[in-house]
């Protein structure tokens, strides 16, 4: 992708740890560039022109590459001169759209050497080769003189760029910039542009758009660039495009018949014409009042100035009037005929936009968009399509004080004022403008967008106040259905899915769509603005943009999400941590190209912010350092400055800045967490000493042994695992983990004192003074509803701290009895007495989160309760609810003091509902034994208490005005769904609970639509009904609700589907265990093919998720060994008409593999006939010896055998992966298939990654493939080595005769004359004579006269004759077989019906 000094040695490059796949050294940089795009929509063709201005950084540049990717250039100009002199190498053109017969690596060989394709393209590769890059090279003329010039002088040199200062390697002389224009035209493209053309009928919802989920790997394929993150340059961009929805596809040349009346007919359409004649009218009877006015008003002595301000205001109200009217007219004749809609443009910095007539195309216009700020190819996108757009108005405007309604709503108006005229506005420059896209369609109302985005006004404005500017002036959202990923990431643009937007009705999206949205706007000020210099540098980028959502949702959420969430996430990072590598070498030696769409970055995504949060927390303990604070605004600050070269970010530029602001080295943190993987585990362990008065603590690391103990694959499934494995066998484990911790020890006064610790050691021993004069403790109290405790006798009596006590409800015995609960005092199972003997009431370890670990306390249970109970710390309250479930887990202990705990836990509303959520899931982790009467019966009777009519099953009503409620609704019979008896069943009670809930769910009174919650109860139930099948009577009930639902969605669709498909994935479930009989699979999978996106009767996104369903079940039922379902699947694959479809068809085929492989289904599905007769066949050429036969004859494998060695392997993931390609490597229709699919054209660039990495799992690849060359049938190629006298090798290559035969004289004696052979060796003694004898009698034998032998061969079958067997005695034989010959085994008599076969034992033989 770039070009080269003579001095520059590309190989000594490579050996670096840069992992953008591209050199340092470059010998020129773009300053701007300007793109002119002519699109059209009806034969997805794109017409382009590129004017690139460059500054060379060698005075002899005599080369320039830029990356071009699927595109055909059509003429290259060098300062306005035509230049012949360039070379377009597409590799992507020239190895995949030639004929295939011609391809070497093609015919005759498989997909096990599919890396050796995957080397020819430099997209998929980490250090490509140069000659597999789509370059194009332009030579630079020689009649071009580059000289120094003063770059003052060069300020104005471009029409956007204020200074060229900001070009990167800036000095005070610069070379001669040069300008390059390239013409090119791209038809049809796979990657980096998406058009959506489905609807045949609805031209207007068509729409073409950029993705950049590839990163470095997009911009190429629609422009000519140098397609790297550091490679920024300003931008103007032009597009032409249809004015309306009716000119697509149309054109109207100025200077063609009927040119006038076209032009009006465009430009002004008839309802216009009137719309103009109207107000006319209406001036001149305006006019005409206005006289009588003035003779009145003069009549009543009034100034002239007054009636000019009076004509003025009438004039001003009338003419707002009339726009207002004709909008209304517009609107509504737009929603009569669509095709008069106009055709948008959304690209990045729209509120910059200018609209332009065509200069020669009457049905066209054109768009400019200018870009100012510097910003790599990658993150430079736009949409097209005829989009509603809604400006998003304020929520809260600067200056304005809540509480004040009257002027907030006067403020507010003006803020929608100043949005949609966002130019020379006072008000409006604190004013980051939100304008939103979507397609014009019932599901995306105005309601819609609106409910789903408004917090975005807020979220903008809490960043730029607290982290620094907005890189760009405002900001531009497109929803689009068939976007590959949630959201894609351009300058003052985000791309997104429809799927994130939500109706007023649905309540479940609104967390994740409001992170996804803080996300998205995250990233422009990191990850856009500012961009990694290295893949491993995306930590920091990603870190940034992380914590930056961390804190805007403290400011949305409170204080207690905030602490949740970073709680939840500290356990899923220790829970996926025991597989991946450091996130500061991710991208070393992965696969390529990195891909948001694969989840490449979900990892970083979850981890990186973690590390800038404890990073934070270490930094504030220390004086005069402000943390965060300070180093986020200061990069920002330097990115603006310039002081930021090229506003790249890199991870040693980020720990500088980090150690300035903390005035001290973090050499060692960024070694443990960024270089290093694995997070630390915990045991503490704590002791009070009476007589030295201290708290001995002892903190020991134990994550070398139970990091990832019993785990072979990560949450992420099987293919994410062993790719991980694959890619990165050594994790780099960083075996001790240093620091401070902050630990908090809560006295028996109830003072919490803190004291902050170094950890500095696998085993670390601390002596922590006691503060408080030791006494023997009171009972305390639980809160308002406690009685008063024992009284100390004492004069001086111990001050006791009122505590707001949490869970003290349910606490009279009346309650107690009914719902089987102990008291509320009762906190131990063992002796309450020894609390008072404590010297402290509870201790928390790590209390301010400063490390990310998994912690095991030594305290008595009694201390996890008063935690539970007192600490109002979110964090607090989840680690002693942690505490309860893992002595319920690993104890085996069924304990109706601690049920009860989280009983009252759960049920307590003053409870954060994310605890109480915590304490249902520890209550569904108890055994059932019907004699308890707490566990699975509390869970449920907290689940009657809120939701059921009393002392009853049947569910009330829904209503799920309460958000936190409703989580609580839909989680426990989740929860309830895991529980397990002794024998590992469901018990009866949960069956029929979980049954009756959905039998009798009710939601006509409910506002809010509860498909969400609906799914939720269906797939609980079946997986219930799964677990013990064999109970027809249930099974039974299961299918009826089935079949009712069914019907259900069928009279009024459900939310995007949901209940449709999970309907369908239980019959296959339920098929897959014989519980049901899935006849309709065929009419199904032929239903939602012959369906059709047209059909009006659904949503897109309703279409598109239950097709990929009906793919999925498809492969699952048999499709991954039936080559006409693979056929099938693979035609999707490649032909579909909808992107969306294509693009996600490869993580069906991901998600197919990793269940097949986890359950091992597959081993149930039979082969289709052809290959079931191939492999066997196969298996006969393989059969060598008799035990080869005797295992052929007995079943292949001893059965019992294979389980064993099966249950073996599945306990790593090394053996996973060996089961797998056991699995697949027999299947030859797959394999054909695959092979097939990755030599054609028509896959993007994301498709054939998947396939890359899938195939890789799969398969074992081989490193050599088989090349089949014509030579002639008389003469051959030999190599002779020969070696001279000065001791060189010399190898000789001549052609050589085939057919040259040495024949051994031992081997003619013998079979030519064996009975004279004998003659001699008995007449004659001694070895001379003997060799004189043999010459006398062989010579003649085989020179004069030739012996004719005649041959006949009885054949019996088909099968390939393979063994040859020369008898000499008691006759010369020759035998052919196509098995193995044996002593034992004699073949007496062959017909062609029959034949006879005679078998000796070795004790005959031996007789």
């Amino acid at each position: 992708m770039m070009s080269f000094s003579k001095n520059a040695t590309p190989r000594a490059i490579v050996s670096e740890s840069s992992t953008l796949h591209e050199m340092k050294f470059r010998n020129f940089r773009v300053a701007h560039e300007k793109i002119s795009l002519d699109i059209d929509l009806a034969t997805h063709c794109i017409t382009g022109s590129a004017t690139i201005i460059i500054i060379p950084l060698i005075q002899n540049l005599e080369y320039v590459t830029f990356d071009c990717k699927e595109m055909t250039i059509k003429d290259v100009l060098v300062e306005n001169r035509r230049c012949d002199q360039f070379i377009h190498d597409d590799p992507l053109q020239t190895n995949l759209n030639g004929l295939t017969s011609q391809n070497v690596l093609y015919s005759d060989n498989s997909i096990e050497q599919s890396h050796f394709l995957r080397s020819k393209f430099a997209s998929l590769n980490e250090y490509p080769e140069t000659d597999s890059k789509s370059q194009l090279t332009i030579k630079i003329p020689s009649s071009i003189k580059i000289s120094l010039e003063d770059a003052n002088a060069l300020s104005n040199y471009t029409p956007i760029t204020p200074s060229i200062k900001t070009t990167p390697g800036f000095q005070e002389s610069v070379f001669t910039p040069i300008t390059l224009q390239i013409e090119y035209e791209i038809r049809n493209p796979k990657s980096g542009i998406k058009f959506d053309t489905v609807y045949a009928d609805k031209p207007w919802l068509w729409n073409v758009y950029t993705s950049n989920g590839e990163i470095c790997s997009s911009a190429s394929y629609w422009v000519p660039c140098v397609d790297l993150l550091d490679e920024k340059s300003t931008w103007e961009l032009e597009f032409s495009v249809p004015r309306l929805v009716k000119n697509i596809g149309t054109s109207k040349l100025i200077g063609q018949n009927g040119e006038e009346s076209e032009k009006e007919k465009e430009d002004t359409p008839e309802h216009d014409e009137e719309e103009e004649g109207k107000p006319a009218r209406v001036i001149k009877d305006e006019d005409k009042d206005s006289n009588l006015k003035n003779d009145e008003e003069g009549k009543n002595s009034k100034s002239k100035d007054a009636q000019d301000n009076d004509e003025e205001e009438e004039e001003g109200e009338s003419d707002e009037e009339e726009e207002e009217g004709e909008e209304e007219r517009r609107n509504i004749e737009e929603s009569n005929n669509p095709s008069l809609r106009d055709v948008i443009v959304c690209c990045s910095e729209y509120s910059n936009i200018k609209e332009l007539p065509h200069p020669i195309d009457l049905t066209k216009k054109k768009c400019i968009f200018q870009i100012i700020n510097p910003v790599a190819p990658h993150h430079i996108g736009w949409a097209i399509g005829a989009f509603n757009s809604w400006s998003l108005p304020l929520i809260s405007p600067p200056s304005v004080d809540a509480e004040d309604e009257v002027e907030e709503d006067k403020l507010r108006e003006n803020v929608v004022d100043n949005v949609n005229d966002t130019m020379d506005d006072d008000i409006g420059s604190d004013i980051i403008p939100i304008q939103i896209f979507t397609l014009p369609t019932q599901e995306t109302d105005e309601l819609t967008v609106i409910n789903s985005t408004v917090v975005c006004q807020k979220i903008i404005d809490f960043y730029s106040k607290e982290f620094g500017s907005y890189p760009f002036t405002c900001y531009s959202m497109v929803f689009l259905p068939t976007a590959p990923s949630k959201h894609m990431d351009f300058a003052a643009l985000g791309i997104c899915n429809t799927r994130l937007l939500y109706p007023l009705e649905v309540i479940d999206k609104a967390f994740s769509t409001t992170n996804e949205l803080a996300w998205a706007l995250a990233n422009q000020w990191s990850c856009v603005n500012i961009t990694p210099l290295d893949m491993n540098d995306y930590w920091c980028c990603l870190g940034i943009a992380g914590y930056m959502v961390f804190q805007v949702t403290k400011k949305l959420m409170g204080n207690n999400t905030y602490k949740y969430q970073l709680k939840r996430n500290s356990e899923a990072i220790v829970e996926q941590d025991f597989e991946k590598p450091p996130i500061g070498s991710t991208f070393t030696g992965s696969s390529r190209p990195i891909s948001w769409s694969s989840k490449d970055l979900s990892f970083i995504q979850l981890k990186a912010p973690m590390i800038l949060h404890i990073l934070d927390r270490r930094m504030t303990k220390t004086e005069r350092s402000f943390g965060m604070s300070r180093v986020l605004p200061k990069i920002f600050l330097q990115a603006m400055s310039g002081d930021l070269p090229n506003n790249s970010l890199t991870s040693s530029h980020f720990q500088h800045v980090c150690e300035r602001v903390n005035k001290s080295k973090l050499e060692n943190f960024f070694n443990e967490w960024v270089y290093g993987s694995g997070v630390p585990i915990l045991r503490v362990t704590q002791r009070f000493n009476r007589k030295r008065m201290v708290i001995e603590l002892g903190i020991r690391q134990v994550q070398d042994e139970e990091l990832g103990h019993e785990k072979v694959v990560g949450e992420e499934g099987f293919f994410k695992s062993a790719l991980d494995h694959l890619e990165h066998p050594d994790l780099n484990r960083t075996e001790c983990f240093t620091g401070s911790m902050t630990i908090r020890i809560h006295e028996h006064d109830g003072t919490p004192y803190e004291h902050i610790v170094e950890i500095k050691d696998t085993f670390t021993k601390i002596d922590i003074q006691y503060n408080t004069k030791y006494r023997r403790l009171r009972k305390r109290g639980g809160g308002a509803n406690d009685e008063n405790g024992v009284e100390n006798n004492n004069e001086e009596k111990p001050i006791v701290v009122d505590v707001n006590c949490l869970g003290n409800v349910y606490m009279s015995p009346e309650e107690c009895s009914r719902f089987s609960l102990t008291e509320f005092n009762r906190t131990s199972e063992s002796n309450e007495l020894l609390k008072q003997n404590e010297a402290f009431e509870w201790i928390r370890i790590d209390s301010d989160l400063e490390w990310i670990c998994q912690m095991h306390i030594n305290q008595p249970d009694y201390m996890f309760s008063s935690q539970l109970r007192q600490d109002g710390d979110i964090e607090a309250q989840l680690e002693a609810i942690r505490y309860y479930e893992d002595v319920v887990v690993n104890g085996g202990v069924k304990s109706l003091v601690y049920s009860s705990i989280l009983f009252r836990t759960a049920i307590d509303e003053r409870y954060f509902f994310g605890i109480r959520l915590a304490a249902c899931e520890a209550l569904s982790k108890y055994v059932y034994d019907p004699d308890f009467t707490g566990g699975v019966k509390h869970l449920i009777q907290i689940f009657q208490i809120l939701f059921c009519l009393e002392d009853s099953n049947i569910p009330k009503s829904n209503n799920f005005e309460n958000p936190k409620l409703y989580f609580l609704q839909c989680n426990i019979p989740k929860y309830l769904a895991k529980v397990k008896n002794e024998n590992g069943k469901c018990p009866k009670l949960v069956k029929q609970f979980l049954l009756d809930i959905l039998v009798y769910n009710e939601n006509g009174e409910n506002k809010y639509s509860d498909d969400a919650y609906v799914r939720s109860l269906i797939e609980n139930v079946v997986k219930v009904a799964l677990n013990e099948y064999k109970d027809k009577a249930y099974m039974e009930k299961v299918k009826t609700q089935l079949l009712r639902y069914e019907n259900l969605v069928n009279w009024l669709s459900s939310y995007e589907s949901l209940i449709k498909t999970t309907i369908m994935y239980a019959k296959y479930k339920l098929h897959k265990v014989g519980a049901y009989d899935f006849t309709e699979l065929t009419g199904m999978i032929m239903h939602t093919l012959t369906l059709g996106i047209n059909n009006g009767d659904i949503s897109r996104e309703s279409f598109q998720n239950e097709f990929l369903m009906v793919l999925k079940i498809m492969l699952l039922e048999g499709g991954l060994k039936n080559k006409d379902a693979l056929v099938l699947f693979t035609e999707i694959l490649c032909f579909h008409e909808d992107s969306y479809i294509r693009d996600k068809s490869v993580d069906v085929l991901s998600e197919c593999v990793n269940l097949v492989v986890m359950d091992g289904s597959l081993d149930t599905i039979s082969d289709d006939i052809k290959s079931s007769v191939q492999s066997v066949h196969n298996e006969v050429k393989n059969i060598k010896s008799e035990d080869d036969i005797e295992l052929f004859l007995s079943g292949h494998y001893v059965d019992d055998m294979k389980i064993k060695i099966e249950k073996i392997g599945r306990q790593n993931i090394s053996g996973l992966i060996q089961i797998c390609r056991d699995m697949f490597k027999g299947y030859s229709p797959l394999k054909i298939l695959l092979w097939d699919v990755l030599n054609l054209p028509v896959l993007s660039l994301y498709q054939r990654k998947q396939i890359h990495d899938l195939v890789r799992v799969m398969y074992t690849l081989i490193n050599s493939f088989v090349v089949r060359l014509e030579t002639p049938r008389e003469r051959r190629l030999v190599a002779k080595m020969n070696s001279n006298e000065e001791g060189k090798l010399d190898i000789v290559i001549k052609r050589e005769s085939i057919l040259k035969v040495h024949i051994k004289k031992e081997v003619t004696s013998t079979v030519e004359a064996p009975k004279k052979a004998n003659k001699i060796k008995i007449s004659l003694k001694g070895d001379k004579p003997v060799r004189k004898v043999e010459k006398q009698i062989v010579k003649p034998k085989v020179t004069s006269k030739q012996r004719k032998v005649k041959s006949h061969v009885n054949r019996m079958g088909s099968l390939p004759l393979r063994f040859v067997k020369i008898q000499q005695q008691p006759r010369v034989m020759v035998h052919l077989s196509s098995v193995p010959y044996s002593q034992f085994v004699q073949i007496t008599k062959v017909t062609s019906r029959s034949f006879m076969v005679k078998i000796r034992t070795k004790n005959d033989a031996k007789n």
